[in-house]
């Protein structure tokens, strides 16, 4: 998984059948012997745009936040929040929050972001969820004519129910709606004290949030359907790896009619196979739809889109081409294409690319072109770090590049918007750090960055995705041959990390962290000679803050008391040592490596 390209989903119309309300209440006017199904809590669910940071301060979101918090309370609704950034990213649980939920409320007011939530609230639509609101802080009359200009156009052409609300905030800090001219105009003219003259133009925020809840009714019932879906999204939580493949296939010989085969349940499906890498059960459960003379499931953006990007990993013979003929397909037929899908096409031609080592310079283009195409639709780090290294790929560099340039301070924002090194404990987010770093020629955030990945285990498929940018970086880009002891950490750092992407290892001298008693992660090696005539073990630290005490050691095999594996983490050991004071604890790349 190319990270947030490939975990997202597409834009596609939905099925939602605008009459299924009139005639839930035509049937309860009717005298039925069987009792009403028991209405359940409304689900709504918030994408909040800066993460924590807004709602904690005093800011036009939070505010609105708190306005729609109120209206869920007074209305016995729950209400969820995901991060903008989990769900750009992927994240399965935050997909599954997001599409799952009866209304989703969406900030717009940074124009940056609206590509990628009207393509998620188009995916919601093709699952049939098609209560949407589109909240804007009213600063710039243009762009809210512009959002419901676009609001309308959707309504119109699609089955979906959208509600754009613009909002502003009056100088003693109430928030109202102002969803026509007249109240646009009033807002535009507001002065201190003047929230009396407002109230008779402009409704509450909470009020109109509790006004739409009351209109949108949900009545719960447990369907085979939601019954499936329930199953799987437990299995998720449950089970791993090959155990959460045999789960799935149990399930799946549950589905004994196209019926039961909706959109929802064989996107959980397909995000369920992601999360294992099973990416031939995704492409084979994508070509079974596809056989299914009364289902055109497959046909769909978003399965169409995780198709794609299933046959780009399994990589067999003629996977990737064809991989590439979906895409195009998909793009040719999509009205709004997602920045995902440019960039998913830009992953394509980078592997063909890679696949040539590096010498296939017409797929080299073609993966900046379509890379461009999605940063300049949507400026991300994933997009805006794989244009760089690829712009340097094809010999440009920082010094004399514009371009390359106006990437980088882009880049560099983008990344301040997520906090400090320190603060951040999602994976994807301090390779992303760990990335820019080494394309800055950064040295001491790249260390620190690579120290902070490895202590959160990401996967091995994610980690093998920032050592391929990582590699192309240190073997086109210009480097500082200077021998110092950050560049030697740097180095280790490469070597611990690439050890780590493998799947096996032969060698007898493997790149260590040794937990000093201070708490403190020492970079170290450890090597075996199996050859002497009586076995030794010998530990040495790289470059080491402190240049005074013992920084290198040489045991016998008989000198070694014992070894125990950590119960917490499975690539730690314990080295028991005779006449030594100190034991080591132990941190090798990977749980095989430790075992050895």
């Amino acid at each position: 998984m190319e990270a947030s390209s490939s975990q997202s989903a597409v834009e596609s119309g939905g099925d939602h059948a605008s009459t299924a309300g009139a005639g839930a209440l035509e049937r309860s006017e009717i005298n039925s012997p069987f009792p009403q199904p028991k209405q359940r809590s409304l689900r709504v669910v918030y994408v909040l745009n800066d993460g924590l940071k807004a709602v904690q301060a005093n800011s036009p979101e939070s505010g609105a936040l708190q306005c729609l918090q109120r209206a869920c309370d007074a209305e016995s609704a729950i209400l969820a929040t995901v991060t903008f950034g989990t769900l750009d990213f992927g994240e399965t649980s935050v997909l599954d929050t997001f599409y799952d939920a009866d209304i989703a409320v969406v900030d717009m007011s940074d124009v940056f972001r609206q590509p990628s939530l009207f393509y998620h609230l188009g995916v919601r639509e093709s699952f049939d969820m098609a209560n949407n609101v589109i909240l804007y802080h009213d600063t710039d009359p243009d762009t809210a004519q512009s959002l419901k200009d676009m609001v309308s156009q959707k309504n119109t052409a699609s089955s979906g129910n959208y509600y754009f609300i613009p909002y502003i905030m009056t100088p003693n800090n109430e928030y109202m709606c102002c969803e026509n001219d007249a109240q646009r105009r009033a807002s535009e003219y507001m002065q201190p004290n003047w929230d009396n003259l407002l109230g008779p133009l402009c409704l509450p925020l909470a009020d109109r949030f509790i006004s739409l809840i009351k209109d949108i009714h949900v009545t719960s019932c447990a369907s085979y359907k939601d019954t499936l879906l329930n199953d799987i999204r437990k299995a998720r939580d449950k089970y791993q790896g090959e155990e959460l493949a045999k789960e799935l296939t149990r399930i799946k010989l549950r589905i004994d009619n196209t019926e039961m085969l909706t959109q929802d349940i064989v996107m959980n499906l397909l995000f369920s196979y992601r999360d294992i890498q099973d990416y031939d059960a995704m492409v084979k459960l994508v070509e079974t739809l596809e056989m299914l003379p009364t289902c055109d499931l497959a046909n769909q953006h978003m399965i169409q889109f995780h198709y794609a990007f299933a046959l780009n990993r399994r990589n067999s013979p003629g996977d990737r081409e064809k991989a590439l003929r979906v895409m195009l397909q998909v793009l040719q037929s999509c009205d709004h294409p997602a920045p995902d899908m440019f960039c998913l096409c830009g992953r394509i031609y980078k592997d063909i690319f890679l696949d040539s080592d590096c010498k296939d310079t017409k797929n080299r283009e073609n993966a900046i072109q379509w890379y461009r195409k999605g940063f300049e639709l949507q400026p991300t780090l994933y997009s805006g770090i794989n244009l760089a290294v690829l712009l340097i790929v094809s010999g440009q560099q920082f010094e004399s590049s514009m371009e390359l340039r106006k990437i980088g301070v882009r880049l560099n924002s983008l990344l301040g918007r997520k906090g400090s090194l320190e603060k951040m404990n999602n994976y994807w987010d301090v390779g992303q750090f760990f990335t820019v770093g080494m394309l800055a020629s950064d040295i001491p955030k790249a260390v620190q960055a690579a120290e902070k990945l490895f202590k959160l285990k990401p996967p091995v498929w994610y980690l093998r995705s920032v050592v391929q940018n990582l590699q192309l970086i240190q073997r086109f880009k210009k480097q500082n041959l200077e021998h110092s002891p950050q560049r030697e950490r740097l180095n280790f750092w490469m070597d611990i990390i690439v050890e780590a992407t493998k799947e096996t290892t032969n060698g007898l001298r493997f790149p260590v962290l040794i937990l000093e008693p201070t708490k403190i992660y020492q970079p170290s090696y450890v090597s075996i000679n199996s050859e002497a005539d009586e076995k030794n073990v010998s530990i040495w630290h790289v470059s080491p803050a402190e240049t005074k005490g013992i920084h290198e050691w040489n045991f016998t095999a008989t000198s070694i008391k014992g070894i125990s594996i950590s119960k917490f983490d499975e690539r730690c050991c314990f080295l028991y040592v005779h006449d030594n004071s100190d034991d080591f604890q132990i941190y090798f790349s990977t749980e095989c490596q430790c075992g050895r």
